[in-house]
């Protein structure tokens, strides 16, 4: 348990170096077996340390007596809803949460918008951070996903492994910033349903052979 706490704690560190996130900000997640490990509510990154990650059971018990992020029943509600989930990266990147605060989806002005699961990236509707609403409105539309972002409040990454979550962490941001740009002008050219539609097929291709 030790390697999944330290890992955890590495990886938040670096998305403090990419200032995807400032100092207790955000929130990182792992799940393995009936286990759910989860950063700690409060708890500025620099000083984190890997006996600080909270442990919790698929109910949201605590079972180490370490307060974990307030953000728990999101975590949880996407875990019991996409088994094939093992860990979830949510942080306030600027960008993502810019775009977040217009409350707009990302529609399919670039091809790597499917490296996400879609034709777009979804934003959930608004609701308080840590509530069982918020939970609910980002798995309504991180179905079929793996990114997507929180109304007025930042952005949420999920895949099988760590490093893949984070790496669509910083993906999404990139993007976020990307479409920011093209978003004020006219002259933006959107993909066609049937092009994201074959470059979906080409993403599902690559990732069964790696």
């Amino acid at each position: 348990m030790k390697k999944i706490k330290t890992e955890i704690v590495r990886t938040l560190r670096k998305m403090n170096d990419l200032n995807l996130i400032i100092g207790s900000e955000g929130n990182i997640s792992c799940k393995f077996g009936k286990k759910i490990f989860i950063t700690p509510s409060g708890i500025e990154t620099s000083k984190l340390h890997y006996n600080e990650i909270s442990e919790l059971d698929l109910s949201g018990n605590i079972l180490n007596k370490k307060k974990p992020s307030s953000e728990v029943p999101m975590h949880l509600s996407i875990y019991k809803n996409r088994p094939n989930i093992h860990c979830i990266v949510h942080c306030h990147s600027v960008w993502a949460s810019i775009l977040s605060c217009q409350r707009i989806r990302i529609p399919a002005f670039h091809y790597m918008v499917a490296e996400f699961g879609g034709r777009d990236i979804k934003c959930a509707k608004y609701a308080t951070f840590g509530s069982s609403r918020l939970a609910k409105n980002v798995l309504n539309v991180l179905k079929d996903r793996e990114g997507c972002l929180l109304a007025n409040h930042g952005q949420l990454t999920v895949g099988k492994s760590l490093d893949s979550a984070f790496n669509l962490a910083i993906a999404l941001e990139k993007i976020s910033k990307q479409f920011f740009f093209c978003n004020l002008s006219s002259q933006t050219k959107y993909l066609e349903n049937s092009e994201m539609d074959k470059v979906l097929k080409l993403f599902e291709n690559y990732k069964s052979r790696h």
